[in-house]
């Protein structure tokens, strides 16, 4: 995508220079005619210089997460982590996180994905030996329950401690644990440690992936 290369680095000079990310996207994606989903990649990945170094702060590796309280955005790393293994487009952003543009979240279905994603998700969290985890569904959304009650059985056949439930004030919530696993802005702002899942289903799965970092 090089077409996006000027409307990407117009956005980081705007950023770094202190307007509202909001205004500072629409100008961008208006003055370039872009369409909706080139819009909403702008909006979800491209940052700051300091929006970057403060993400890259709180970034964790594998090693950092074992045998601390682990808090996972169910949705968030769900649906990205199936973008993944699916072949759909993800991207890997200015501040080094992965994340998807399918913008599905109010309208997400489980499909016969959902089972494999849930499948590879808690393989790695299982592998970073946590000393519990917890995955938090937003309720509002359809299926949350149901969701959880697969991961449940899911954290139940691996051998791991912890739940899965379907809450409101999710982003809240995710601030109590010691580690977080979200792309997710807000909650990155207010976590102690972000780790990535999706990055770490990369190392081993082939993805159709936008690095930014090369526009």
């Amino acid at each position: 995508m090089p077409r996006l290369g000027n409307p990407v680095r117009d956005l980081r000079y705007l950023l770094d220079h202190g307007y509202p990310c909001d205004s500072a996207v629409n100008f961008v994606s208006n003055h370039y005619s872009l369409p909706l989903h080139e819009r909403h990649l702008l909006a979800r990945c491209v940052f700051s210089k300091r929006e970057v170094a403060e993400h890259s702060q709180k970034a964790v590796g594998v090693s950092k997460v074992r045998s601390k309280r682990l808090g996972i955005d169910g949705y968030n790393v769900l649906i990205t982590s199936e973008s993944i293994l699916t072949g759909k487009q993800v991207v890997r952003c200015d501040d080094g996180f992965v994340r998807d543009l399918r913008a599905v979240f109010g309208k997400y279905k489980p499909s016969r994905a959902t089972e494999r994603a849930i499948k590879e998700v808690l393989k790695i969290v299982a592998k970073a030996k946590p000393s519990e985890v917890v995955v938090l569904f937003d309720k509002q959304a359809s299926r949350s329950g149901e969701l959880s009650g697969k991961v449940r059985r899911g954290l139940k056949e691996l051998g791991l401690k912890g739940d899965s439930r379907a809450v409101g004030g999710v982003d809240f919530k995710l601030r109590a644990f010691d580690a977080v696993a979200s792309s997710d802005r807000a909650v990155i702002k207010r976590a102690k440690s972000v780790w990535d899942i999706p990055a770490e289903l990369l190392k081993r799965e082939k993805a159709n992936i936008l690095d930014l970092s090369k526009l």
